[in-house]
């Protein structure tokens, strides 16, 4: 094939999917409001006897929005098969917001609802999963569950079907004041979700958040609640490394990050991943110890993890979501330890920590510090 026959077959190639693409509607009119399309399909259709929109396969913004605290609500009707539907609020962006989604496929469990912070694009359902962020609904499928999103500072009740909170968040994650909100349908098997009576309001006078917190697991001694995250850089790097070179770190930016209120460090908070899911930091953390010394590190991840101590690796693991079977969820506790083998004086703790989806994470406790100092 000559290269100018070539160059015109990719010319009309490329042509013919912008023109596809133009055709495409970029936008929908639905409840008085003009919505952005991200999503595989949006349009507005009759169902069970009300004009509805119909969302399936992404996300629809209302950009012209700036919601800070207030009330978000709508009926939304869904069959049950594998689907996450639910509203988005604050969002800085189409990469940072707060989002809470509801399960189609687990009625009735207890994960059938789910808050979770969005950064940089990627959502941390994995990181968050106490009842504070998780809960059990009862859906109705084939008719309209009403759904209520009430939010006052960084609190909010989500309401389903019911007059008291179905799910009480007390601490939303991101820094958001104020944002956009969407609408989300998303799911291996095609779902659509069809919405109707949509409306969002300020808050009125008396209104505001009525649920209380779930205790939380208690935090464990020993903690480390600060940790130094370097820069972005492709898994390959630390693949099949059992030591590290001294020059593995040359060129790589640090930036400091606190724990969440769990004792786990969300990665995503700081840094975005490489488009080919090939995403991997290093956690950085210096121990001086007055001795030779043995420590035990408890620690969680998500979703792979390869631990160095001065260059050696004395971990690995992969805990990612249905790695092990396809019940394992991948969320992070503090499940697992290796014994820290210290020499006299400085010792580093280099974690290589890689990321596919749900939660971009790292936590550590040395309970034990006796003689020794953590530094970062």
């Amino acid at each position: 094939m000559s290269g100018i026959r070539l160059f015109f077959i990719i010319l009309i190639s490329v042509l013919g999917a912008h023109a596809y693409a133009q055709d495409e509607p970029q936008s929908l009119s639905f409840a008085g409001h003009q919505w952005r399309i991200a999503a595989k399909s949006a349009a507005m259709e009759t169902h069970l006897g009300r004009e509805a929109l119909a969302l399936g396969g992404g996300r629809l913004w209302l950009d012209d929005i700036d919601f800070a605290d207030g009330v978000i609500e709508f009926d939304v009707a869904y069959a049950e098969m594998p689907g996450f539907i639910g509203p988005i609020w604050r969002a800085r962006d189409d990469d940072h917001f707060e989002e809470i989604y509801f399960r189609a496929h687990l009625n009735k469990k207890p994960d059938a609802v789910q808050y979770t912070p969005v950064e940089n694009g990627n959502s941390a359902w994995q990181i968050f999963s106490d009842e504070n962020a998780i809960g059990p609904l009862t859906q109705k499928f084939g008719s309209w569950n009403h759904v209520k999103l009430v939010v006052e500072g960084d609190k909010a009740d989500f309401h389903f079907n019911t007059e008291a909170p179905a799910l009480h968040i007390p601490d939303l994650k991101t820094s958001n004041k104020s944002g956009s909100i969407g609408l989300r349908t998303s799911g291996r098997g095609g779902i659509v979700a069809y919405f109707s009576n949509f409306s969002v309001r300020p808050l009125r006078d008396g209104e505001g958040v009525v649920g209380e917190a779930k205790e939380a697991p208690a935090l464990p001694d020993g903690l480390i609640t600060r940790w130094t995250v370097s820069s972005v850089f492709p898994e390959s790097m630390v693949d099949e490394a059992l030591t590290l070179p001294k020059k593995t770190t040359d060129g790589l930016a640090w930036t400091p990050l606190e724990v969440e209120t769990n004792g786990i460090a969300n990665i995503s908070k700081i840094t975005e991943q490489l488009e080919n899911n090939d995403s991997t930091v290093f956690i950085r953390a210096n121990i001086d110890a007055k001795k030779k010394i043995m420590k035990e590190l408890r620690f969680g991840y998500s979703d792979r993890v390869r631990i160095y101590l001065n260059g050696k690796r004395v971990y690995a693991g992969d805990a990612g979501w249905t790695v092990r079977d396809y019940r394992f969820l991948g969320t992070v506790g503090f499940f697992d330890s290796v014994g820290l083998d210290l020499k006299k004086g400085d010792n580093e703790l280099l974690v290589a920590v890689s990321e596919t989806f749900g939660g971009w994470a790292w936590a550590g406790v040395i309970e034990d510090q006796t003689g020794i100092e953590i530094k970062h």
